[in-house]
């Protein structure tokens, strides 16, 4: 049909037919797709049912209006796309699992369409007259045909809100057990705020769009808590001051001044311990008020619980152990063993970059091994990397806190009698929690860690309250052990931590700083105006880069001699680079392209998501914890049909070692979890990420033989003491820090001095 000339366009719907001939575009992500008909007419718009690449060839029916596009010119925007001839036909042979094409022919030449739709809603069990189709068979086609009878239901009212598909697939997952769903957002769209992706403002505009009132007890409710919920996440605090809570409410809601109506809601909530008070003006979530909450009254009914001491003639054992392993334990170290030797059942070993927390650890656990068996010994953290790395230096065994709980998420407690955490900053106050309530009052619980380093991903600061509080026994590691003097990278660290510029210029075997500066930065940045100052700090950023490159090269042939002789760990952690941010020159993005191209020169097809390209043999890192397709490597090996379900956490480094694309499967080996797991493509951009290069934050708990770190005044908004301790102090054997002299001097000066408020430091500050 043809545009009707000199008649607006406004407020009129029309309607198009033609064949498909040729998808020119789709977004993955929405399903908006341009396409163009057999009469060369160019189409666009929103198709969810399916992927529209399956119904080319096939006429289509569209009802839409007329567009004009920068860049196609004269379009159709359709708002329905619908199949003219057959449409049923098409979906039971293409979408409906079960049922193939000289199946669904016999069922149209018995029924018409009306009949047969109504019969797969009420009456399957008629079917089982056909040849070939038993109850098995049946079962599936049922169940097909009603997952997608409803999520094709639910993709038409929500589609008209600009709800992408892969939500629609995620919103019908996560309530496929709920009747009237649909009636259900109708009623209340803020129970869309559970899914992933969806947040307070999309629901609220659906909302609005459906004529729910500003001032809903269902709107206001779910602000609250979606304001709670964020704030702690994104902020790593677990409660919050309500003055702080109510502003942030007046901005999500678009209101002023209703502290008024927030205090009801906030009263409600507390009647319903939705939330809970933790001091006059403070309130926190109730997950996180009972976390910690249960935190310390674990470390509390511990305290004056001691068991019986372990060896009477103490400085005889220790002058003995002391030639057992090989060296000689400080003060420090000796306090601590002797208050494991005093029956204390709980200990705080914490200690800065290389005071010994591990070789101490090894002492403890000795100790107990004179009165509990090597078994009975387990050494835990939250990355597989760190869990490996405390198994070798102490000789025990190991595991990841997430592999501990799923081998015994039928048990009440771990069956260990003695665990010792190690990386505890790591672990935030919900994590602490679950692992603290699988642990017998038996159990000796030994946590190690370093409060030098940056708070847990999420909220509480379990570590730093403990030792605040002194929630249990408390040995502080000190002193600095240096193989060396020209060893630095502990000593630069801990003067960077105490805001010290280090000798960051002298000569060692594991620290190299190279300068990248402007000269005179500062009198240049003021001699020059806004436009060749930019181009200064763009050259110099690309200066950094190419050494970036040129360090990194030095590191490509090691890194394939792991990999060919399948030592895929060693490849991991052979050479990373850190940095403080995504964006950029310099960010995470960028480097990872760069690095990519440096170290992987695999030949083949490539997988191109979003952001990044996939190659055979990429270095990669999971972002996003989830259960995932997966088989052990022997499983893999042996071409087995069968798989695992297995939980696969953000930070895991991994290897891809095969791009399926008959499947459209990318296929990562795990190696520290001995783990292959299968991500369909269209999860690469939610599930996987390139790890040439990451951010600071997410090496937490890692360690790297190699580590590089760029520096530079385009990142100096994350440049803290903290931060950069932390990247430092990842690095094994030699760190790198390539970049700009007075950026790296400032961070070292500029203390970090976040503090997280948490539900622990409002109990217990009452007492103080």
């Amino acid at each position: 049909m043809a545009k009707p000339e000199n008649i607006s366009n406004e407020h009129k719907t029309f309607n198009l037919s033609g064949v498909l001939k040729k998808v020119l575009y789709t977004n993955n992500e929405t399903k908006y797709t341009i396409a163009v008909l057999e009469n060369n007419q160019k189409i666009c718009g929103t198709y969810f049912d399916t992927d529209i690449e399956k119904i080319v060839g096939e006429e289509i029916i569209l009802k839409g209006n007329w567009t004009t596009h920068k860049k196609y010119g004269v379009q159709f925007e359709f708002e329905t796309l619908e199949l003219k001839e057959a449409e049923i036909f098409f979906f039971l042979t293409k979408i409906v699992k079960g049922i193939g094409k000289k199946f669904a022919h016999e069922l149209l030449e018995e029924y018409s369409e009306d009949e047969l739709i109504e019969i797969l809603n009420d009456k399957p069990e008629e079917l089982l007259k056909f040849k070939g189709i038993k109850e098995k068979k049946l079962e599936k086609i049922v169940s097909s045909w009603q997952k997608f009878k409803h999520l094709r239901q639910l993709g038409t009212f929500l589609a008209q809100f600009g709800v992408s598909s892969n939500l629609i697939t995620k919103i019908y997952s996560h309530f496929n057990e709920v009747d009237d769903l649909i009636e259900k957002i109708k009623t209340n769209p803020y129970i869309l705020i559970n899914i992933k992706g969806v947040g307070f403002k999309r629901a609220d505009e659906i909302a609005k769009s459906l004529g729910i009132s500003p001032r809903s007890e269902f709107r206001i409710n779910a602000c609250v808590n979606y304001t709670l919920k964020e704030f702690c996440d994104n902020n790593g605090n677990s409660s919050i001051d309500k003055s702080h809570l109510y502003k942030l409410l007046d901005e999500s809601l678009h209101f002023s001044n209703e502290e008024e109506l927030y205090e009801q809601v906030v009263t409600t909530m507390l009647a319903q311990e939705d939330v809970f008070q933790t001091s006059p003006f403070r309130i926190a979530p109730s997950m996180l008020y009972f976390a910690e909450r249960r935190i310390m009254e674990f470390f509390q009914r511990r305290e004056g619980e001691l068991n019986k001491k372990i060896i009477s003639l103490f400085d005889n054992y220790l002058e003995k152990k002391q030639k057992t392993l090989g060296f000689e334990l400080s003060l420090e170290q000796k306090e601590a063993v002797e208050l494991i030797n005093n029956g204390h059942k709980t200990l705080f070993l914490i200690g800065y970059a290389g005071t010994g927390k591990s070789t101490s650890s090894r002492a403890l656990l000795e100790l107990l091994e004179e009165i509990v068996l090597y078994d009975d010994i387990i050494t835990i953290a939250l990355s597989g990397i760190a869990s490996q790395r405390i198994s070798d230096t102490t000789g025990y065994n190991s595991s990841t806190i997430q592999s501990l709980f799923m081998k015994n998420e039928d048990n009440e407690f771990f069956p260990h009698k003695v665990i010792l955490l190690d990386e505890a900053s790591m672990v935030n106050s919900v994590m602490f929690y679950n692992l603290i309530k699988k642990i017998s009052d038996d159990t000796i619980f030994i946590i190690v860690g370093d409060d030098g380093q940056l708070p847990a991903i999420g909220a509480g600061n379990i570590l730093a309250d403990a030792i605040k509080f002194e929630l249990a026994p408390i040995c502080k590691l000190t002193q600095i052990y240096r193989q060396s003097s020209d060893q630095a990278i502990a000593v630069i660290a801990n003067d960077i931590r105490q805001g010290e510029v280090p000798n960051y210029n002298d000569e060692y075997k594991d620290f190299k700083f190279i300068n990248v500066s402007i000269n005179n930065y500062y009198a240049i940045k003021n001699s020059m105006n806004q436009n060749e100052f930019s181009n200064a700090r763009a050259d110099i950023g690309l200066n950094i880069l190419n050494n970036i490159l040129n360090v990194s090269s030095s590191y490509i042939q090691e890194y394939y001699d792991f990999i060919k002789s399948k030592d895929i760990s060693k490849a991991l952690v052979l050479f990373q680079v850190i940095t403080p941010m995504k964006a950029g020159v310099l960010g995470v993005e960028n480097l990872n392209m760069q690095l990519q191209s440096l170290f992987n020169h695999t030949k083949g097809k490539v997988y191109k998501s979003k952001l990044y390209e996939y190659k055979m043999s990429d270095k990669v890192i999971h972002i996003k914890n989830e259960n995932m397709k997966a088989q052990t490597m022997q499983m893999y090996k042996n071409a087995s049909s069968e798989f695992l379900e297995k939980r696969v956490f953000n930070g895991q480094l991994g290897l891809i070692i095969k791009l399926d694309f008959e499947d459209n499967k990318c296929i990562v080996l795990y190696p520290n979890d001995d783990m292959v797991v299968f991500y369909d493509f269209d999860e690469l951009n939610s599930l996987l990420s390139l790890a040439y290069s990451l951010t600071i934050h997410k090496t937490q708990g890692m360690e790297y033989d190699n580590a590089l770190i760029p520096m530079s005044f385009s990142h100096y908004i994350m440049h803290n003491t903290k931060l950069l301790y932390t990247a430092i102090t990842r690095a094994k054997k030699m760190c790198f820090i390539v970049g700009e002299e007075e950026a790296f001097t400032s961070a070292c000066k500029r203390i970090e001095t976040t503090k997280r408020e948490s539900v622990i430091n409002d109990l217990l500050s009452k007492n103080i």
